[in-house]
């Protein structure tokens, strides 16, 4: 196992988090939950210390939570939010952890939301609510990227 660190959301970081997701898409795939609605979400991160802004999409109209680079055309929801908000987002320990910091940065303007926030809730809310369902291998995957993360 390598202990190469790459910044966090830099190209090498996101091909590593590609390959990552991949490879438990292909092992445990057929045993991780469908998301508990359909919602499509771009997703803009600005002030990146080491790159231009980062334009990428979260999609789950295909049964399943894809996570790409680039905007879609037509969406539910548009989220920005400044790299620093997004690195702190990225190292929450929990589920939990994550959703008790989101109102906060909403209300302080560090997240702007356009469009409908009660879209992503219901995904928001099964994360936090049955990570049991979701086998241990892909729970850990979140570890596995921090692991080679460098913010």
């Amino acid at each position: 196992m390598s202990n190469e660190k790459y910044l966090f959301l830099s190209d090498q970081w996101i091909a590593k988090a590609i390959e990552l997701r991949e490879e438990v898409e292909a092992s445990y795939g057929d045993r991780i939950p469908e998301p508990p609605t359909e919602v499509r979400v771009n997703m803009t991160v600005t002030q990146i210390p080491h790159r231009d802004d980062l334009v990428g999409h979260i999609d789950t109209t295909g049964g399943s939570l894809t996570i790409l680079e680039g905007a879609l055309d037509e969406v539910d929801v548009a989220v920005t939010t400044d790299y620093i908000t997004a690195a702190e987002f990225f190292a929450a320990g929990s589920p939990e952890e994550f959703m008790q910091a989101l109102m906060p940065a909403i209300f302080a303007g560090r997240i702007l939301i356009e469009g409908d926030l009660s879209e992503l809730m219901p995904m928001m809310q099964q994360q936090a609510s049955s990570p049991g369902d979701v086998p241990p291998e892909a729970r850990a995957i979140g570890a596995r990227i921090q692991a080679f993360t460098e913010i």
